[in-house]
């Protein structure tokens, strides 16, 4: 077994490690000297070690379900048929960080109509995966500025449900700046997912997504969010954080949101941006990366993310991007907010955890693994106002990617898009492959000009969010451990990532001294 491969030594505390293998995601927990010897290998096992260790293989605790299971997977597997609906061309609000060029992508000159639903409903006669399950993700621009459309969708829905036996599951998008008559009740009928795009308390918020006249936009959003909430108690309230700023800090202004008590989940992601762009510079005028885990390279060693991303990634045309969690400040931030974040569950919160986080957690205590970063060209596509058939709701504004046109379904085979994090030469050695999935292919792209070419910023954010989810975890309580994670299958995390049961054994009891079960 190879270090950073088959397995990851983290530490956690004053005394001890993690040792979390990748073939299972089975943790144990072993002292620090153990942990460090572990990562010059298992050769450096002592006798008794050693012994431990063969007891663990004869009881089936070192194993390889991962990957069988990966083989034996297909496209479909792991995420139903997910349509991402985008309504409109137009959006309220100038988001410092849009990546939709301000809701039209550059492109789309129009709200979408009555034929493009006629479309999306004939595509999802054809393309219905096993499960039967079909989810409807309303996007834009501003998808409630076309509500009479989204209202059209749903009915057809409830028609095409009943007529084909196929059950549908709502999410929007939206700044939830409006709220046009109607769509109360809507969210209530079909038990919508409202992500709510809102980056914390009000300074935040009026600094990152001001309207486009420049006015704040906290003040109606939270009015809105407080009416969905009082309407409907079946309605699932996400809070969408993008973070692009150092102060307030991340568990702070997290907590401006946390204690409204409104939002079932959080989703936190970092900001990217143009180098120019990347806010606040560091101390010293210049990146500074702390501590990130190893990224491997093609041979299968592996370079430490420090020294792989000194240089923002850049694409072919020399425009360059940054991660804004990897800058100066930013890592000991997400530190610090993992540190408290078991704390946040409290009896009289009806917070349910990050959806990032909590899904890390459930792969690595359930023994499950991710197919691949996300359904993106696998079970996954954009339907836009123009007809075009997109793999990702982010490449929209590229008509290279187009996949198919609404009137005809599909007219290229997303191959591309259908390979499994084993099959690249890079994330199939990394030993968070199977959380991670390989890589968002947009975030490659964008950085490098090719989509299966690493952006080595999201990789090490990804790197950096399996390590300290495995730390959070170890430092956290049994309790915690234990939470029913059973509703995050429906909720479309990170782009629905494909996400399969392992098979992996329930683990018999132990009492081993050197390596015990988290």
């Amino acid at each position: 077994m190879k270090c950073d491969t088959d397995y990851r030594i983290v530490n956690y505390g004053d005394q001890d490690s993690l040792l979390f293998l990748a073939g299972n995601h089975r943790t144990f927990i072993v002292t620090r000297d153990l942990g460090d010897r572990l990562q010059a290998g298992f050769h450096m096992l002592s006798e008794d070690e050693q012994r431990e260790w063969n007891g663990l293989t004869e009881l089936g605790l070192v194993s390889n379900e991962n990957s069988i299971a990966l083989r034996q997977s297909t496209f479909e597997d792991g995420a139903d048929l997910a349509i991402n609906v985008n309504l409109t061309n137009i959006c309220n609000l100038a988001c410092t960080y849009c990546f939709a060029d301000g809701g039209d992508y550059g492109r789309i000159k129009e709200a979408m109509g009555h034929d493009s639903v006629d479309h999306i409903f004939s595509f999802i006669e054809g393309n219905l995966t096993p499960s039967r399950s079909v989810r409807l993700e309303i996007f834009g621009g501003e998808p409630l500025a076309n509500f009479p459309t989204l209202r059209e969708v749903c009915e057809r829905s409830e028609q095409f449900g009943a007529a084909h036996g196929v059950k549908f599951v709502y999410r929007i998008s939206t700044n939830l700046t409006l709220l046009p008559a109607g769509v109360l009740d809507l969210f209530a009928r079909h038990h919508f997912i409202v992500s709510v795009s809102i980056d914390g308390g009000r300074t935040v918020q009026d600094a990152n997504r001001p309207a486009k006249g420049g006015q704040g936009s906290y003040d109606r959003v939270m009015r809105n969010v407080r009416k969905v909430r009082q309407a409907s108690d079946d309605v699932t309230m996400v809070a969408r954080m993008t973070v692009a700023q150092r102060d307030p800090s991340l568990i702070d202004n997290m907590r401006e949101l946390w204690r409204e008590n409104i939002f079932d989940y959080f989703q936190i992601y970092p900001g990217v941006f143009p180098a120019d762009d990347a806010g606040p510079p560091a101390a010293d005028g210049g990146k500074v990366f702390l501590d990130m885990p190893a990224i491997p390279n093609k041979s299968g060693s592996s370079s430490s993310a420090s020294s792989a991303s000194t240089a923002s990634s850049g694409t072919d045309s020399g425009k360059r991007y940054i991660n804004f969690f990897l800058q100066d400040g930013m890592v000991g931030q997400f530190r610090e907010f993992l540190a408290e974040y078991p704390r946040l569950f409290t009896p009289d919160n009806r917070f349910k955890g990050v959806l990032e986080y909590e899904r890390t957690a459930q792969l690595v205590l359930e023994g499950r693994l991710a197919l691949a970063f996300c359904s993106g060209g696998r079970t996954y596509f954009t339907h836009s106002p123009d007809k075009s058939i997109s793999p990702c709701h982010r490449l929209v504004g590229d008509p290279s990617f187009d996949v198919g046109r609404g009137e005809v379904g599909l007219t290229a085979d997303p191959v591309e898009w259908r390979g499994t994090v084993d099959q690249h030469p890079v994330c199939g050695q990394c030993w968070a492959r199977y959380l991670c999935g390989g890589g968002c292919k947009q975030e490659n792209f964008v950085a490098t000009g090719n989509l299966n070419v690493l952006n080595e910023e999201s990789c090490g954010y990804q790197l950096l969010l399996a390590e300290e989810v495995l730390r959070m975890m170890a430092l956290s309580s049994a309790q915690y451990r234990a939470r029913d994670r059973t509703e995050l299958g429906g909720l479309f995390v990170s782009c629905g990532r494909p996400v399969v049961d392992s098979g992996r054994a329930p683990a018999p009891a132990t009492s081993f001294l050197h390596f015990r079960q988290l």
